[in-house]
């Protein structure tokens, strides 16, 4: 359709043309419905090229498919082009998700940006598991429709069985939220890491009340990359999700559905609403630590985390949260604690150096009980893998035993620990 086409179509009358956008109007149906009309976009003269068009009809044809399948989180199609190939198609109108959240330019509240920006992800998670991927995800596409976010713009996308209409010369994606490997991408280029590091990005700028983010990796080390200001220690939980959503690599990535569940991992973790920090007073172990090596980072988190979960089994089995081996945790072989069983490493149970194929760990116990047992929690680390394990123990002997592998800086560690805590107490509880 050139732009010199006649403004109706089928049922469907023009309101108005969206400025600087000659494929897109407000129209209202007959019955009364409003919405948002899109056509192929011309070029310049007014024509529409073979390329623009075809890729426009691919997505007139996939979004209907999407919309007959009831995928929630997707802005639907309400009509479109009866014509094969379709020369139109009308969505509803919405919003978009900056105003909601951001309303009147007001700064935008920490836990609403990550509960909005999970929904988004799990849409795109449903939406990779179908094969699609977006590789246009900024904040302009990312829209408020019928009470939750939703995800609108696929004329790039790349679909099952879809031939690449877009050079390996040419720039594949929204440019200050572009991942590095769609810069100049080789046919083929997945496009799913790249949604994962452009929806990390759009995350940040939307906490940040931002209209684009900084450049690369969000390292937890850079000023430039922190949102202490928007949440504190919560936003602290919350950078190395980040950072691991924009690692440079797509391999190194957070894939789409493990950044959806990091989210609802710091959700869980933070049920109110998070006040913003003054810049000033970022200091202390929570600072001081992203400076640190990454099994440092990571050793001096497991033993962080550990010590509110040792106090906890020492309250359960002794009434005293004051009943555990606290020195333990500063030391690599703590007097007469360890694990037996051996939690997926290798372990000569006649050797007393049974952690040295690791590269740190932390492990303390509580203060044996009437009946001679201790509860032992603890983590191996190796590389930024961190095996959490637990056991009750009585006389040398293994009671019972869980153990589960996490990332110590991600949220769901913490989450992890805590599920394991809380088995720990309920199996001990039972012992007669």
């Amino acid at each position: 359709m050139s732009a010199t086409a006649p403004r109706s179509w089928g049922s469907w009358r023009d309101l108005r043309a969206v400025k600087s956008f000659g494929h897109v109007h407000f129209v209202r149906h007959e019955d009364g419905t409003q919405g948002v009309l899109k056509s192929p976009r011309p070029g310049k003269g007014g024509k529409v090229n073979k390329t623009t068009q075809q890729r426009f009809q691919d997505e007139a044809r996939r979004m209907q498919q999407l919309t007959q399948d009831q995928v929630a989180g997707i802005v639907p199609v309400l009509d479109a082009d009866p014509q094969d190939p379709p020369q139109w198609f009308v969505m509803p109108e919405a919003r978009k998700l900056r105003d909601i959240l951001s309303p009147g330019g007001r700064a935008a509240e920490l836990r609403e940006v990550v509960k909005a920006i999970g929904h988004v992800a799990g849409t795109l998670a449903e939406l990779a598991a179908r094969g699609i991927s977006h590789r246009d995800i900024k904040p302009d596409n990312l829209l408020h429709y019928q009470g939750r976010p939703a995800v609108a713009d696929f004329g790039i996308a790349a679909w099952p069985q879809r031939p690449e209409l877009t050079s390996a010369t040419h720039k594949m994606g929204p440019l200050y939220f572009l991942a590095p490997e769609m810069r100049f991408p080789e046919p083929g280029t997945p496009g799913y890491p790249a949604d994962v590091w452009s929806l990390a990005k759009t995350l940040f700028v939307l906490a940040r009340g931002l209209r684009y983010p900084p450049e690369g990796t969000h390292y937890l080390q850079g000023n430039e990359y922190s949102l202490w200001t928007r949440g504190g220690e919560a936003a602290m939980d919350l950078a190395p999700v980040i950072e691991a959503a924009t690692a440079y690599e797509p391999r190194d990535r957070l894939t789409m559905s493990a950044f959806h569940d990091e989210l609802a991992a710091w959700l869980e973790l933070h049920p109110e609403p998070v006040s913003p920090a003054h810049p000033a007073v970022r200091r202390g172990f929570r600072a001081l630590e992203a400076a640190t090596a990454d099994v440092r980072r990571h050793e001096e988190e497991l033993r962080r985390l550990l010590s509110a979960q040792l106090r906890r089994l020492a309250t359960a089995q002794h009434g005293e949260g004051d009943q555990w081996l606290a020195p333990a945790l500063g030391e690599r072989h703590p007097e007469n604690v360890r694990l037996i069983d051996s939690h997926g490493y290798p372990d000569d149970p006649d050797n007393p150096e049974y952690d040295m194929g690791v590269d740190g760990m932390a492990l303390s116990s509580t203060v044996l009980d009437a009946a001679g047992r201790r509860l032992v929690l603890g983590g191996f680390l190796m590389g930024t893998v961190t095996t959490l394990a637990a056991e009750i123990q009585q006389d040398g002997k293994v009671l019972a035993s869980w153990s589960e592998d996490v990332n110590a800086l991600l949220p769901s560690a913490r989450v992890a620990l805590r599920r394991i805590t809380d088995e720990v107490q309920a199996a001990y509880a039972k012992l007669p």
